[in-house]
């Protein structure tokens, strides 16, 4: 079984400044879960190979934007606790899962920023007594994560109380498998989702593509989930290089850059959204190589942005260490 043990990035100074933003950053990634899952029973994958049997792309893509590969789910706190037994299918849904939310909810953060507890969100209104509305404040949803593969984990059910009444509704987990994730977890600053050899070990070369070597002595690895934000969501392109160009001017770097730029004088949180930001950059330059053959230009035109911020200029060295 693969097991990913996740948590929000920054929710404990989001808990000090904003609960109502933390609040709702956690029911909305849960609900991205839940309607994903909702809308799989109404619409199951099988529907669409027969309705568009010669549009493999598309099949792809809903089979991708779906959670068919969860076979397990502990949500608590801004933790996140997932299981199945499809390591391949699982890892193509997760890296989705987590370049989704990315975009949808940075979307606020493209545009230049001073206080980010000031930057609003046009997703989630709410109307007040007087007519007018009242837009709630806006946070990137951003995962650290742990992965391993193995069969040492169980899930069960678990009792718990709910307003004084003893009843079984939650779960529970166990094993070195779930262990090692949550280990994995913490190796490192930023959003970023690491993994071990026993994960590379059960995939095949379709997901080595998206795995890239951190540690070669501890045979620490990270899956590289900004690739699939390359056309994760509805906002991508048949066109390959359109996509490059879309999410180096809009749904991706943007947003890395400005918030990699707020907290520049943060020295707890700099090195957290720097690597965010490096890791927008090797997941548009490694699709640009994949798709396009051109990761060369996407490299130019990122450092055309970055040289206009006055950050430090990338180069092809963001590949080295793919295993695929």
């Amino acid at each position: 079984m693969i097991v990913a043990f996740m948590d929000l990035l920054g929710f404990s100074n989001l808990l000090r400044n904003n609960m109502e933003v933390a609040i709702d950053n956690l029911n909305t990634f849960n609900n991205v879960i839940k309607t994903r899952v909702i809308d799989n029973k109404c619409h199951p994958i099988e529907e669409y190979r027969e309705n568009y049997p010669n549009d493999v792309k598309f099949q792809q893509f809903v089979e991708k934007s779906s959670v068919t590969s969860f076979e397990q789910m502990i949500s608590f706190s801004d933790s996140l606790v997932l299981g199945g037994t499809d390591c391949n299918m699982f890892i193509k849904q997760l890296m989705n899962f987590v370049a989704t939310v990315y975009i949808e909810y940075s979307e606020p953060f493209q545009k230049n920023f001073s206080d980010i507890n000031q930057v609003t969100t046009y997703k989630v209104a709410e109307g007040c007594g007087s007519g007018s509305i009242q837009y709630h404040k806006a946070f990137p949803i951003l995962f650290r994560g742990g992965l391993s593969v193995g069969n040492d984990v169980t899930f069960w059910d678990e009792y718990c109380i709910n307003d004084s009444d003893f009843k079984i509704s939650s779960r529970n987990v166990m094993g070195l498998t779930y262990l090692n994730a949550v280990k994995l977890e913490s190796v490192g600053k930023g959003p970023r989702l690491f993994c071990d050899k026993s994960l590379v070990d059960a995939v095949d070369d379709e997901i080595n593509k998206y795995i890239k070597l951190v540690d070669s002595e501890k045979e620490i690895y990270e899956i590289v989930w900004t690739i699939e934000g390359c056309e994760a969501t509805g906002c991508c392109s048949s066109n390959k290089w359109s996509n490059v160009i879309n999410r180096i001017n809009d749904k991706m770097l943007p947003a890395a850059i400005n918030l990699y730029k707020y907290y520049q004088k943060d020295k707890g949180l700099e090195p957290q959204y720097k690597e965010l930001l490096n890791l927008v950059c090797v997941g548009i330059v490694k699709y640009a190589k994949d798709e396009c053959n051109r990761e060369n230009e996407a490299i130019h035109y990122i450092n055309q942005v970055f040289q206009e911020k006055h950050i430090q200029v990338i180069d092809g060295s963001l590949l080295e260490n793919f295993i695929g």
